[in-house]
């Protein structure tokens, strides 16, 4: 009979055991991943568990043709967002897969905890869902499942009461491996999601940009806990261009009030993470969920262009709500300098699935009618955001001439040594003799620029006037009854 200590020390030489990986080449396109790393014979996997806290593994199985390096590349970079370490691999057989599975997991050779997802697409989804059956993995997820003959497909493994969650993937026009076969299967189990993505055929690798919609349930599903910041979301694809947003959402059931967040810099300089952080921490910490967006910038695009990202944005926030434990009832915009022009804007020209509850501008831009006459610099920048323009172009796209009843209730913020105090204080003027509800708050002295506001005591004050008034005006997603002057 082996003693307890002498046990334990067993215990701790098979764990220490394990060799280091032996990487052949280094990966041709992913840094910090390892390539063609021997795990069995002459077999290879490729490897990326980077240093940092331990990460849970993901296994990528590809599917009858390619290779670990092909059909299944754009996983990586969504793995990668999604907090995981990915291993894909290279096979003949599912007992090849299934010795990989073992290489990796033996204790201390990566960077990885104990919870295991596999991945598989075409033929390998049908691997990982027969592994599955033996029990020991967090979820599988599947892109396009080829089962094979009834008698081959994995339902006879995956019993209809597996435990184990399921996620899949299937093209409403993959003739390859008609849809029908996979969605029946997943009726069966007891958590499988199924997701029918609109005219994609078999291959996900060629799915368009707009069928992308699985990378970002993709990540969602493998994070489970959606609280804490999430980085890089892709929200719009115009022409095939990933528009990105940051999102932070804070602890608790919610569903939460949300902020987007639209950063300034003339329409044609910033993106999500320049001159509007000061406000990510206020909001963060007084339980919003706040979304920091991308949007495509002049000379490339005009202002209407501009405006349809920050549409694209809500739309999103509002289709997404349920995963980022927002109240899609209670949604505003923030904007400054060129961005307060176009989220007044936003709210002056209603677009159905585009309605916000509440909006708040830092010295926004109201007002264009008068730039053809005002300087070169102004006629300049007209020409630049609309193109050729008509005066009748100039005052639709101003916001000073576009106040009405019915507005969502604004909160203007603004400097009074900032050059768009003039501006700001013409549009407050409009929303009072129009009745829309406003509140207008000036900091004495500030220059423009919220960034520039950073240490200064006195103005600091409007960090907590933001938070209070989009608390109020967002409780009951109701107008506010009337006007204020602070």
């Amino acid at each position: 009979m082996i003693s307890f200590p002498l046990a334990i020390a067993a215990l701790a030489a098979s764990v220490t055991a394990c060799s280091p990986p032996l990487v052949r080449h280094p990966h041709p396109f992913v840094s910090g991943a390892l390539g063609d790393v021997a795990y069995h014979g002459q077999l290879t996997l490729d490897a990326y568990a980077p240093p940092g806290p331990p990460r849970a593994a993901a296994v990528i199985i590809h599917g009858s043709q390619g290779s670990k390096s092909t059909h299944v590349t754009q996983l990586f970079e969504v793995l990668d967002r999604a907090g995981f370490a990915w291993f894909s691999v290279d096979y003949r057989s599912a007992d090849d897969v299934a010795a990989a599975i073992h290489f990796i997991r033996c204790p201390g050779r990566f960077n990885i905890t104990r919870e295991t997802f596999l991945i598989g697409e075409d033929t390998g989804a049908q691997i990982a869902l027969s592994l599955a059956a033996r029990g020991g993995f967090s979820g599988i997820v599947t892109f396009g499942a080829k089962l094979g003959s009834a008698s081959a497909a994995p339902g006879a493994g995956l019993e209809a009461g597996a435990t184990t969650p399921v996620l899949m993937f299937h093209g409403a026009a993959d003739e390859e491996s008609p849809p029908a076969a996979a969605e029946a299967l997943c009726k069966q189990l007891a958590h499988c999601n199924f997701h029918l993505m609109a005219g994609a055929i078999h291959n996900f690798e060629n799915w368009h940009p707009d069928q992308w919609e699985w990378k970002e349930e993709l990540a969602a599903w493998l994070r489970r806990d959606r609280r804490g910041l999430w980085k890089n979301i892709p929200y719009s694809r115009p022409e095939g261009r990933d528009l990105l947003m940051d999102a932070y959402v804070p602890d608790g059931p919610g569903p939460f009030p949300a902020v987007l967040i639209v950063h300034g810099g003339g329409w044609e300089a910033g993106d999500k993470t320049t001159y509007v952080s000061p406000v990510f921490g206020p909001l963060a910490r007084a339980g919003f969920v706040w979304f920091s967006i991308d949007y495509r910038l002049t000379p490339y695009v005009r202002v209407p262009e501009e405006l349809e990202d920050i549409r694209a944005a809500v739309r999103y926030v509002r289709l997404h709500a349920a995963r980022f434990h927002v109240d899609p009832k209670r949604i505003a915009l923030l904007g400054e300098s060129a961005s307060g022009h176009l989220v007044t804007q936003v709210a002056s020209e209603p677009c159905a699935g585009c309605e916000v509850q509440a909006v708040v501008s830092f010295y926004g831009v109201y007002d264009f009618t008068r730039w053809p006459q005002a300087g070169d610099w102004e006629r300049a920048a007209a020409a630049r955001l609309f193109g050729d323009w008509t005066p009748d172009m100039l005052r639709r796209y101003s916001p000073l001439l576009n106040v009405r009843p019915g507005l969502p209730p604004l909160l203007l913020i603004q400097g009074t040594k900032d050059e768009l105090f003039a501006g700001t204080m013409e549009y407050a003027r409009r929303l009072k003799a129009a009745g829309s509800p406003y509140e207008l708050v000036l900091l004495e002295g500030a220059p423009h620029g919220m960034e520039n506001w950073e240490g200064h005591a006195e103005w600091a004050f409007y960090k907590r006037k933001l938070v209070e008034w989009l608390t109020a005006a967002l409780k009951n997603a109701e107008p506010a009854v009337k006007s204020q002057e602070r």
